[in-house]
């Protein structure tokens, strides 16, 4: 009998985990071609002359149980001896849930194969200085764009509410409908150019929908009533 064999496109996460669930749950061989001679992706680590560097600031969430549990049969959750806490709350566009760290969870120290828990902060590097990202409109973000730009970023948001791109093609369109073309040509062309290796105007509107789903600056600016109004000791 001849032996089934599935061509997969990429050796990023999503290529390796489809590998692995046919080489689990089937008798299909999985090819995976990758054009570049490393295997990752986008969340893969670096070792540029002896320096680890992951390729931009990665992280790890589901509202999924089924998912979770994939990725912790595989690299067991650090112990709570280790990390000092018995559980932690994790966040990612506006979702939380708790996550229980195992008594007898395993030491990253002695065993490679283990999900770490880290607190992580997210900033852009801009005209020599550090934003928080995603982009926070407080008094300091204002301050370090200077209050001309501010207003220039203003004014073109507001264009762009009157007058959107219509029809929205290209991740450009997206990105300027939903941010203004001062703000996208300010935060968002140049980091999304260096991170896919594709200009803007060359992906479709599309891949924006589903990779930057419910972002814009009204929910900016909602996201940031709602958290100076949150409770002291709400995470």
């Amino acid at each position: 009998m001849s032996t089934k064999t599935a061509v997969i496109i990429g050796a990023g996460p999503a290529g390796l985990t489809a590998a692995y669930e046919l080489c689990t749950r089937s008798d299909i061989r999985p090819i995976v071609i990758e054009a570049s001679c490393y295997a990752g992706g986008i969340a893969r680590t670096v070792n540029y002359k002896g320096n680890r560097i992951d390729l931009g600031g990665h992280r790890f969430f589901s509202k999924s149980e089924r998912v979770m549990a994939w990725w912790t049969d595989l690299f067991p959750i650090q112990g709570r001896a280790t990390h000092g806490s018995e559980t932690i709350q994790l966040g990612y566009q506006h979702q939380r849930r708790t996550l229980d760290f195992p008594p007898e969870g395993p030491n990253p120290e002695q065993h490679d194969d283990v999900m770490l828990v880290r607190s992580r902060v997210s900033r852009i590097l801009f005209d020599r200085q550090f934003f928080d990202y995603p982009l926070n409109p407080s008094h300091k973000t204002f301050s370090q764009l200077g209050w001309m730009r501010s207003l220039r970023i203003a004014g073109s948001y507001a264009k762009a509410l009157i007058s959107p791109v219509r029809p929205e093609r290209t991740l450009e369109d997206f990105l300027t409908n939903r941010f203004g073309r001062q703000l996208y040509a300010t935060f968002f062309r140049d980091y999304t150019e260096k991170v896919w290796g594709v200009p803007c105007h060359r992906i479709p509107a599309e891949w924006g929908a589903q990779r930057i789903k419910g972002v814009s600056v009204a929910n900016l600016l909602r996201h940031a009533v709602q958290r100076f109004r949150r409770p002291a000791g709400d995470l």
